[in-house]
């Protein structure tokens, strides 16, 4: 029901998906590899979109930070607050069934770096930071916030509809985008098949 809601909310009205199949992801060696953050509190379900050629890759190997990656803020995991932000990448290839995928994931951002412009030359978060977040003009309700609990650990979830962020009302970027720089802070924890319209 959280994660319907949370796409419901962010997807954008215009191009709102429908569920298909939900399936959990432990893959083997990721939680493990996950624990050492453990010391890294401000956690949160994120959406990753990706081309449906690489799903089987990515649940065999994780997401990973390739050499030739990069973007508007680096060569980091790039994640979304709002669905929409990240069905474009899963729009990319659809299916005969115009069907996409899409992973729901626990990052652990730990002390965030904020951004409103771009840096494409990041390879790490700047010292004392964990994370750099790219401020969008919106971003999903923060007082609807609500949180789920996984392993223990307190997972936030977006659960409220974009609304204008006034204090970012120059930045450059129209959503959000969470960035991480090293592999281990993400745990892959559902993988959706949507139909898309």
């Amino acid at each position: 029901k959280i994660i319907e809601k949370y796409l419901k909310m962010t997807s954008g009205g215009y191009r709102s998906p429908k569920i298909l199949n939900v399936w959990e992801v432990d893959r083997e060696t990721e939680g493990e590899r996950f624990g050492e953050n453990d010391g890294l509190e401000n956690r949160r379900l994120l959406w990753h979109g990706t081309n449906i050629a690489v799903v089987a890759a990515i649940l065999k190997s994780g997401l990973r930070i390739m050499p030739h990656s990069g973007g508007r803020v680096g060569r980091g995991i790039y994640f979304a607050s709002e669905n929409s932000k990240s069905a474009g990448y899963a729009l990319a290839v659809r299916t005969s069934k115009n069907t996409g995928v899409m992973f729901l994931c626990e990052v652990a951002l730990g002390k965030e770096n904020t951004i409103t412009k771009d840096n494409p030359s990041l390879k790490k978060a700047p010292a004392g930071f964990d994370s750099v977040v790219a401020r969008g003009s919106v971003e999903p309700d923060p007082t609807k916030d609500t949180f789920i609990t996984l392993n223990g650990r307190k997972v936030w979830v977006p659960q409220g509809k974009p609304v204008d962020q006034p204090q970012y009302a120059d930045s450059h970027f129209s959503n959000s985008e969470y960035l991480i720089y090293k592999e281990s802070q993400c745990r892959i924890r559902y993988l959706l098949e949507l139909q898309m319209h």
